[in-house]
């Protein structure tokens, strides 16, 4: 679990979806939050008119989830300068940034650059993207898991989300066949050998989970087929949908994984995208 939430605020509809959804999740958290709004410089941006409505906004919703949830700590920060950088400057792994989208289920121009997506691929900590969801009620932590080692942060987050909820915890393991240009199909005791593995593979991350976290309520779905398809079949009706994402350098830092980026690009579940942990080898280590 982490420490802090963080929610990315403007005082929009779209905002006020992510402070809503980082309260109720505070309530069972016990988190503090603080609502960070960024107002960009110059004259245009930060003269004292823009600034003053920007605290008077962020302070003034702080107030009122105080005055709905009085055992919650909720505190209001205006900062001048660049969204994407400055939020992306406060997150680390201990502290939960949550963003509000307007996607909802389709693919559009421009959700891949959406500033949910690029937080999300280049953020050093957990980034909650939160869409408008579906009327319905909502039940469950749905976790994607692609390597047992890498995606350790966010076993542990689903986990830990999916106590603090009271809720069941639904580990996801999908593959499919791989495909080779101009070959007449794979051997089938190949196919059944892959199936094996994976099973086996999913299995012991769960005994994994089941071990460290012996309070959770776990489920475990094996599908064949592309991870993000999978994934989409069991977040609908989720709470929250937790997946990781390996960290970029420089200019590909924007880009998510392929599985995540596409998540977000049909989003239809509050997502929680966690950076993957890099499983070092004989040849990562420093000679001796």
């Amino acid at each position: 679990m982490t420490e802090h939430t963080l929610v990315g605020w403007d005082g929009s509809a779209v905002a006020r979806r992510a402070a809503e959804w980082a309260t109720h999740r505070a309530l069972a958290t016990g988190e503090p939050i603080t609502l960070i709004q960024v107002v960009a410089p110059g004259p245009a941006g930060a003269d004292d008119v823009t600034l003053i409505r920007a605290v008077e906004s962020a302070e003034d919703e702080a107030i009122s989830i105080r005055q709905r949830y009085p055992v919650l700590d909720v505190r209001s920060e205006v900062l001048v300068g660049e969204p994407l950088a400055d939020l992306r400057a406060c997150s680390d792994e201990h502290r939960l940034l949550a963003v509000g989208t307007d996607e909802l289920g389709t693919t559009s121009r421009t959700s891949g650059w959406s500033l949910g997506s690029r937080l999300a691929a280049s953020c050093s900590g957990p980034v909650a993207v939160i869409p408008q969801v579906a009327a319905g009620e909502r039940h469950g932590v749905v976790l994607g898991i692609e390597n047992r080692e890498e995606d350790r942060p966010a076993i542990e987050l689903a986990a830990r989300e999916a106590i603090a909820r009271e809720e069941p915890l639904h580990v996801v393991h999908a593959w499919h066949q791989p495909t080779a240009a101009g070959a007449r199909g794979l051997n089938p005791e190949f196919i059944a050998w892959l199936g094996d593995a994976h099973t086996t593979a999913l299995s012991e991350a769960v005994e994994r989970i089941e071990r460290d976290f012996p309070e959770v309520s776990l489920q475990q779905h094996l599908s064949e087929g592309w991870p993000a398809d999978a994934l989409h079949a069991f977040a609908g009706s989720a709470t929250a949908l937790v997946v990781g994402t390996r960290g970029r350098g420089a200019v590909l830092r924007f880009f998510l994984g392929s599985t995540s980026h596409q998540l977000l690009l049909t989003i239809d579940a509050p997502t929680i995208v966690v950076p993957r942990r890099p499983v070092s080898t004989p040849d990562d280590e420093a000679p001796r």
